[in-house]
């Protein structure tokens, strides 16, 4: 995973833990986490708008099985700001009932400054 460059995150629908790679670790040392990071130590580092985004279209994806592919902007510490790329699909029961939910994230950042404006 550490070769890929991309984050890797896992959340357990039914009891609410959730698991994060060493890349999302690293980057929310200095936020508010501590130890292993929550899926809610992401919300410090977005703005207002952008995590109420990012949870609707993870609710979008667990009622209507949209894909999840989102792209937004998160505040690091020292004042550092990154561009992350957030894919995930849920794992569901035969009878279509969400269990656990994975994903990945990539840091776009560089992507963007390269991107000529749309």
């Amino acid at each position: 995973m550490q070769a890929s460059g991309d984050g890797f995150w896992e959340l357990d629908l039914a009891d609410g833990s959730a698991w994060f790679s060493d890349w999302f670790c690293t980057r929310l040392q200095g936020s508010r986490a501590v130890g292993r990071p929550a899926f809610h130590d992401l919300r410090p580092i977005m703005l207002p708008e952008t995590w109420e985004t990012l949870l609707r279209k993870l609710r979008s994806h667990l009622e209507e099985r949209t894909p999840l592919d989102a792209e937004f902007q998160v505040q690091l510490a020292q004042g550092r700001s990154e561009w992350w790329h957030m894919r995930g699909s849920a794992q569901r029961t035969t009878v279509g009932i969400p269990t656990h939910f994975a994903g990945c994230v990539r840091d776009v950042t560089a992507v963007r400054a390269h991107s000529p404006p749309n």
